[in-house]
């Protein structure tokens, strides 16, 4: 007899590119590549942050999350800006009657600076001027949602890739992933890669979307753009060297997380007393 949550999972397999970005984070029974990067940190991080009922409340999101989300908007959904932010005119402070009767007629649209905006025009138009990338967003939709069960362990697994781009054929597709960073350099957004663990996502991504869509991944593109003027970017394909690690991570990572599940168990670091030495650097 299947359950009604067993039942869930099931329907939910496949792609589902209508599904809302709130729908999509909400279904806490699958695993995505953020899941992945707390558990490689520790399975107390992944707990504490994504099951624990005791968790607190989120935090509002940084201003450089903000203005990335801004950006993606403005570069894969350009038609949503207006239904989804507000530009806040000048001088305007929300204390005058006119004010208060502005911020009412907002209706939950996130409240942007008229520069606020200019920059993710200017950061859109800098990435779409990109020609290999130009191309790839010429045809495709965003923000689709994945969803499939890897078959070693059983355990559910999400993606949502920013840009999914077919083939002429359709037969198989490009996932594009648009970073706003400090440097979008090969030197600097090599550390980035490094540092935000994107190889993972990378890795998890490629294969995941193959198994929920069954087509081939020929490619998982990072598109990243300055945050400061003038927001230049440059499109990135980790290497075969990376993207194999990634994979191995991604297959210990798993197995791990099925083990944690199993028996209720989320480790932190070590509880016993460890020998510590200075970093190399020192």
């Amino acid at each position: 007899m299947t359950t009604a949550a067993e039942s869930h999972v099931i329907d939910i397999q496949g792609i589902h590119a209508g599904m809302s970005n709130d729908d999509y984070h909400a279904i806490t029974e699958a695993i995505g590549s953020t899941g992945l990067r707390k558990l490689a940190r520790s399975p107390s991080h992944f707990f504490g942050s994504v099951l624990d009922p005791d968790r607190p409340p989120q935090p509002k999101p940084s201003e450089s999350m903000a203005a990335g989300t801004l950006c993606h908007c403005a570069t894969l959904e350009p038609f949503a800006l207006a239904r989804r932010y507000a530009v806040k005119p000048d001088g305007q402070d929300g204390r005058t009657r006119e004010g208060k009767a502005w911020l009412e007629s907002v209706c939950g649209r996130t409240v942007i600076s008229a520069q606020q905006l200019a920059t993710a025009h200017r950061q859109a138009s800098s990435i779409r001027a990109l020609p290999e990338v130009a191309t790839l967003l010429s045809r495709g939709q965003p923000e689709v949602s994945a969803f499939w069960t890897d078959r070693q362990t059983g355990v559910l697994c999400k993606c949502r890739p920013d840009w999914v781009s077919p083939t002429a054929d359709g037969k198989a597709v490009v996932l594009l992933d648009v970073k706003t960073t400090q440097d979008a350099s090969k030197a600097g957004f090599k550390r980035a890669i490094w540092n935000y663990r994107y190889d993972l996502q990378a890795a998890f991504y490629s294969s995941g979307y193959e198994a929920a869509s069954g087509l081939l991944v020929m490619g998982f593109v990072f598109v990243a753009v300055e945050a400061d003027w003038p927001h230049v970017a440059a499109p990135y394909m980790l290497d075969d060297i990376g993207m194999t690690r990634a994979h191995n991570e991604i297959r210990a990572l798993l197995d791990l997380y099925a083990e944690c599940k199993r028996e209720n168990a989320w480790p932190g670091y070590s509880n016993t007393i460890e020998p510590i030495s200075l970093p190399a650097w020192a």
